[in-house]
């Protein structure tokens, strides 16, 4: 009988995929980068057997068509069997890859050879033969670099996700303590307000405890920083105020889990607290273009410097954020000291909402 437990200890589909070596051969832009490798492949051939001032276009045309024909019959085959292949071992797969472009190679020149006889009507076993060996150092060579991309991208994932239990743990112990230290102090003064600041601090923790890099609601994000102002605001009483300039409509965004709560935590800890009058807090969000801004300003004392401890949240913001931007959509994370007013602000590009959806 299968159990919950067994079944989780066996890796999805999406898992698999995640952690394979050989990256998705079926979208445009591998094909267009495999198109110009293998022009500049058959340039270097093509240089190699006729030399600069005897280059051939007509040559180059024919090798240009062949080198086609073998790169983009081999990844489209990649590209169907990839998710088979993502099951099997390393080496196991490179050997299956390796044999499919051979395969493939054989196929196109004995094809070539009989439709494109160039003297001989028998077949010419030694060019067949060059082109084996060629095609097998090319796609050795591709196979290596994929893997040592792959390897540098899992250790970079690997990284990132004990940032993230590093910035979990750092915001545990000091707020936890504060919270229930007022909590205990509300209990026989104010306890329906205990209560609130329980549940609260229960939801905020529920999200702490169980937080990793899958992405979430921006609505959700915004309602748990909503809780962990309220917490603070209780803490701090009249020495906080807090303004939230949010649309009617939140919009369908979705970001990564603990993206807010640490620049919040900054704002509190580094900004407000500091300063025996207080200070104000204002979270907003408004549309930029096609992307959306949402920004966390703070007074703080304009005499103060930035505290240096600040950086550690803001790097690991960073680093999630570039998991999940591109180049023609980034999300970074903009940051701006005006001496009186510390200001935080993360551009979430809209496309989040289209390409991210679980």
């Amino acid at each position: 009988m299968t159990t919950p437990d067994s079944m989780s200890q066996h890796p999805s589909k999406h898992e698999l995929l995640e952690a394979f070596f050989l990256p998705d051969l079926c979208n445009s832009r591998a094909v267009m980068f495999l198109l110009i490798l293998s022009e500049a492949l058959v340039l270097a051939l093509t240089l190699v057997e006729t030399g600069l001032p005897g280059f051939s276009w007509q040559r180059f045309a024919i090798v240009s068509l062949f080198v086609q024909w073998v790169a983009l019959l081999s990844v489209a085959v990649l590209c169907q069997l990839r998710s088979l292949m993502s099951r099997l071992h390393v080496l196991s797969a490179s050997l299956v890859a390796l044999s499919i472009t051979q395969l493939v190679t054989l196929a196109v020149s004995l094809l070539g050879e009989y439709l494109w006889p160039m003297k001989d009507p028998a077949i010419d076993w030694a060019w067949v033969l060059r082109n084996q060996v060629i095609a097998a150092i090319f796609a050795m060579m591709a196979l290596r670099y994929f893997y040592v991309q792959s390897q540098w991208r899992l250790k970079t994932q690997a990284e990132l996700k004990s940032r993230l239990a590093a910035l979990q743990a750092n915001i545990r112990p000091h707020f936890f303590f504060n919270t229930l230290n007022t909590v205990a102090s509300l209990i026989v003064i104010d306890p329906d307000k205990a209560e609130h600041m329980l549940v609260d601090l229960a939801q905020l923790f529920r999200a702490v405890l169980k937080a990793d890099d899958k992405l979430v609601p921006l609505s959700q994000e915004l309602e748990l920083s909503r809780r962990y102002l309220d917490i603070e605001q209780v803490r701090l009483g009249e020495r906080m105020t807090v303004q939230l300039d949010l649309p009617e409509t939140i919009p369908e965004l979705r970001v990564p889990q603990l993206l807010l709560q640490p620049l919040l935590e900054n704002a509190v800890y580094h900004g407000i607290q500091p300063v025996v009058e207080g200070g104000l807090i204002r979270l907003s969000l408004r549309q930029h273009g096609r992307d959306w801004m949402l920004e966390i300003a703070n007074s703080k004392d304009p005499d103060s410097e930035t505290n240096p401890g600040n950086q550690i949240a803001q790097a690991n913001i960073r680093a999630r954020l570039a998991m999940i931007a591109t180049e023609q959509h980034p999300a970074e994370l903009l940051i701006e000291d005006q001496g009186g007013q510390y200001l935080a602000r993360l551009r979430l590009p809209e496309v989040l909402s289209m390409e991210n959806q679980p």
